[in-house]
């Protein structure tokens, strides 16, 4: 049993040792904040297309849409 309790009290010192570097990471290091400036070549802020649009459907013959017209003799 006490090999167990040495295990337990050795996780709960190096949770508390991590715990403090968090709090002293979170409360005492300030950020270095500065302006960036970031160049974009042109030739990646023109449209690329990623595939090409499908071609117009084409409109069905008109005497098949047509019920009046006389059928061929």
């Amino acid at each position: 049993m006490p090999t167990i309790i040495r295990f337990v009290m050795t996780l709960a010192v190096l949770a508390a040792l991590v715990g403090a570097a968090m709090f002293y990471l979170a409360n005492f290091v300030k950020p270095n904040i500065h302006e960036m400036t970031v160049r974009i070549p042109t030739s990646r802020l023109e449209p690329v297309p990623i595939a090409k649009p499908p071609p117009p459907a084409e409109a069905p013959p008109s005497d098949a849409v047509s019920g009046d017209a006389a059928p061929p003799e």
